[in-house]
């Protein structure tokens, strides 16, 4: 016997034991021919299996405007956030809004670093309405209209800000904003510890 065909021989023999049909055909005492029939099936199965493709699922494309998460509007902000308002006052200027000769905005949503512009306020009403698809949202977490659980995330936000020595109250119970308590002093690095405060107690 050939070296090749010796090899065929045995690889067909271990298919053979490995294969509950084959095996209950040796074991039955058939003939040889149905066992080579058995083997034959096996073999071909084993070089061109069927192949079913797997469905793939199409991914849903956001839509609304961009919602910005509570790293976004951390002390240092974020390159997504600053990417997202790019966009925004791009199309404000794109739509022929106003702007201003040689003066920056506090807060930047209202300058455009590539072009640098400045927005004048306000924007028409008409060039807003063509951008509102653009301008980012606030975090929900940070709101009580959108977060359930707004009330007790507020109570650790303070107590958090209290225990690291920024003594504060809240304004309202609608959203974050605070003020300094008197009698206390602020710490040097209070921008680490809000921001480290706000990403501790509200969730995105």
């Amino acid at each position: 016997m050939k070296p090749r065909t010796a090899a065929l021989s045995a690889t067909l023999a271990a298919t053979v034991v490995a294969t509950p049909l084959a095996w209950s055909v040796l074991s039955s005492g058939a003939s040889a021919v149905p066992a080579r029939t058995a083997v034959q099936a096996v073999a071909v199965q084993a070089v061109a299996p069927t192949v079913v493709p797997a469905e793939t699922a199409t991914p849903q494309a956001e839509t609304g405007p961009p919602v910005l998460r509570v790293e976004d509007v951390l002390s240092h902000g974020s390159a997504r956030r600053t990417a997202l308002f790019e966009a925004y006052t791009a199309c404000l200027l794109d739509e022929g809004a106003p702007t201003v000769e040689d003066e920056r905005p506090v807060p930047d949503v209202g300058y455009n670093q590539a072009r640098g512009v400045a927005i004048a306020d306000p924007v028409p009403a008409r060039i807003e309405r063509a951008c509102a698809d653009l301008l980012p949202v606030y975090p929900p977490s940070l709101e009580a209209a959108t977060n359930p659980d707004f009330a007790a995330d507020a109570a650790s936000y303070v107590a958090c800000l209290r225990s690291n020595g920024i003594w504060v109250r809240l304004l309202n119970d609608r959203n974050i904003s605070w003020t300094y308590l008197a009698g206390h002093d602020v710490p040097e690095d209070n921008a680490r510890i809000e921001d480290e405060c706000l990403l501790a107690s509200f969730a995105d």
